[in-house]
């Protein structure tokens, strides 16, 4: 297949003298700007990479992987570190989710580090998040393609213009979030253009926001209300909708004055929203949410009986009832669209003994309920006090923290769960087959410990000292005593291949689903004073997981039940950020892991129990995160406001 380049600005075709048209040259493996916009096909193909190169709709990731032409933040060409550490198709969604409170970057990887973010800061020049460069140039291409669309031989112009306008909503709501107000720039800007055009103010946020509103309001009815896979639908515009203006209403509401920033020369607020908005952004987002759940064909799966199996099948089961919009991963290569997430995340067996970078604090284990629901923190006392059997570990617990969590002994495809002891005529083992074994050391009936990581088996036993999945933590030296001793399960397909390579995974990333509309929509109407609409959504929520429904509901409850159901989805580390307590939950906090140590007297009894130590500060033994003042909103850079001394930086990164 043709390799489809786009030239943007000038397209020059080599013509000979003659002006026989036959000697006219046009390149084989290139397309000019007009052969796109009179051809379907190319033009379809246009918009797809449009699409891809949105590479934020993937948990915030920056950059693409590979050849991409998003990868301007980082380097001019390709980088292993930038791209797949960053990247969309390689670990960049798994890093995301570890900036917040509910899981910790491992140290495992091979490639792009945030441990060092979380434990310093955003500083001035950092590319954590990092979506400038790549945003203005998607920005261009869209711009571009709206432009062009009307003039081409395409019958469905509208619903195309549409999607790209969708893109670029989403494209700009992705700067606000992370910059406040940035240069709104919504035509191609010419090579000649004049000094204001080419070198752009920024604009207040509250004028950015009213173009996403705007924009997403007119086109949600010019969109289709079932598209294909991978596209975006009515649905998707008014789920954007809602969570844009969801996330404007809170910062309206809860910002502080130290957050803000005026542009010095425009006098325009461009960090921080006028708080007498605050209502009419919940509005919004109440009324988006309420029109997919009344227009829209969408609902929460439960297409499994099994609450467990049911809860991981959402983000398996392709083209189920509550994706709103996905990308799309159909398991072919040649496609390039695949991606890291099983790898990355997955227990062994796995290529070269990866995975487990991102694992759960138990703090964040603790805050999934019993179905009855009662707290799920268990008496630290009672905790430390005797051998815990694993389903009783997990009984009655919500099935949420099973479907979404792997641990000591969680079932597994291909999992070492541990060998019989040679000449044992009873053989006892740890586990069986196929089910994870991650116990480090084993404790005698004398409570000596032996987690010897030189000689692996135990002398008495003649088993290993610890598990399996240990092995290369153990050996990594004080890293054993950093694991929090549950990795993250939410997304990972049991028949993915973790044995090839990077960029495997084939399950489709949701990007908007209906539970949370659902809580959008609690959350808004909470904000506006309808406090049993909130509770009936929320509670639509618990009943599908298993747990027993809200007798009433206030911010504290919704704001816990949200981070449990969009758990690891790169919701929680914004929702702190936008309700202004990214602070108190981040700076100065140390989290907590668990050890799971083999009890040897129930192992010789051939019913394995285990010892639960607490391991405590597990993102670093010397230091705690860090979540600076400054980092409410992202710093722009001075390599970029060098190239415009029209852009004011953000407070606190050294202006």
């Amino acid at each position: 297949m043709k390799n489809i380049k786009y030239a943007i600005l000038l397209i020059c075709a080599v013509a000979f003298a003659s002006c026989d048209k036959y000697l006219v040259q046009f390149p084989t493996d290139q397309y000019t700007d007009a052969q796109v916009w009179q051809d379907t096909y190319l033009i379809e193909a246009n918009l797809a990479e449009l699409y891809a190169s949105c590479c934020v709709m993937m948990n915030d990731s920056p950059c693409s992987f590979g050849t991409s032409p998003v990868n301007m933040e980082f380097s001019q060409g390709w980088n292993w570190n930038g791209n797949l550490g960053l990247g969309a198709e390689g670990e960049g969604p798994v890093h995301a989710i570890t900036m917040g409170d509910e899981c910790k970057y491992s140290e495992r990887g091979a490639q792009t580090n945030y441990h060092s973010y979380k434990m310093n800061g955003v500083q001035r020049n950092s590319s954590l998040f990092r979506w400038w460069n790549n945003a203005y140039y998607l920005n261009r291409q869209l711009n571009h393609f709206i432009e062009n669309i009307d003039d081409s031989p395409v019958t469905d112009a509208v619903s195309l213009k549409s999607e790209a306008r969708f893109i670029r909503a989403y494209n700009y709501f992705a700067l606000v979030k992370r910059y406040g107000g940035v240069p709104l720039i919504l035509k191609e800007t010419a090579l000649d253009a004049p000094e204001e055009e080419l070198y752009p103010y920024r604009a207040s946020a509250e004028e950015v926001y009213d173009f996403i509103f705007k924009e997403l309001e007119e086109i949600a009815d010019l969109l289709p209300a079932a598209p294909l896979a991978g596209r975006a639908g009515k649905g998707a515009a008014l789920a954007l909708l809602s969570r844009a203006a969801l996330y404007a209403g809170s910062i309206a509401k809860y910002d502080s004055p130290q957050y803000q920033l005026v542009d010095p020369v425009t006098n325009k607020l461009l960090c921080g929203l006028p708080a007498e908005k605050a209502n009419d952004y919940f509005q919004k987002a109440y009324d988006a949410c309420g029109r997919i759940m009344t227009e829209c064909n969408y609902s929460l799966y439960k297409g499994n009986a099994d609450k467990v199996q049911n809860l991981r099948d959402i983000f398996l089961v392709k083209n189920n009832c509550e994706a709103i919009m996905v990308r799309r991963f159909d398991g072919t290569k040649e496609s390039n669209y695949l991606w890291s997430w099983d790898i990355a995340l997955s227990p062994k067996p796995n290529a070269w003994s990866v995975g487990q970078y991102a694992l759960a604090y138990y703090n964040f284990i603790e805050q999934f309920e019993f179905k009855d629901g009662t707290s799920g923190a268990i008496d630290r006392t009672e905790l430390v006090s005797h051998p815990w059997d694993m389903k009783e570990f997990f009984a009655d617990r919500d099935p949420r923290l099973i479907a979404w969590h792997w641990t000591n002994g969680s079932e597994w495809p291909g999992a070492i769960g541990g060998e019989p002891k040679a000449g044992d005529p009873e053989n006892k083992v740890v586990f069986g087959k196929d089910t994870i074994s991650m116990y480090d050391g084993i404790k005698h009936a004398d409570g000596f410990i032996y987690d010897n990581v030189s000689v692996t088996a135990d002398p008495e036993l003649g088993i290993m000292s610890y598990g399996d999945q240990q092995k290369e933590m153990a050996n990594a030296g004080l890293l054993r005593w950093r694991h929090t001793g549950f990795g993250i399960r939410k997304r990972l397909d049991p028949m993915a291949d973790n044995n090839t390579w990077f960029c495997c995974s084939t399950s489709d990333f949701q990007i908007f689903r209906y539970a949370e509309i659902l809580l959008n929509y609690a959350e808004a109407a909470l904000e506006l004073g309808k406090t049993g609409e909130a509770l009936d959504a929320v509670n639509q929520i618990r009943s599908r997981a298993g747990v027993a429904e809200l007798g009433s509901i206030d911010m504290d409850s919704y704001r816990h039940e949200r981070q449990i159901e969009l758990c690891y989805e790169n919701h929680r580390y914004w929702d702190l950020i936008r309700w202004r307590i990214a602070k108190e939950k981040i700076d100065g906090v140390d989290h907590e892991g668990i050890r799971w140590i083999l009890d040897a007297e129930s192992f010789k009894a051939g019913h394995s129990k285990f010892w639960i130590e607490i391991n405590p500060h597990v993102d670093s033994d010397a230091t705690s995160p860090k979540f600076p003042d400054s980092n409410y909103y992202l710093p722009i850079g001075d390599g970029t406001i060098a190239l415009n001394d029209h852009l004011v930086e953000n407070p606190g990164y050294g202006y």
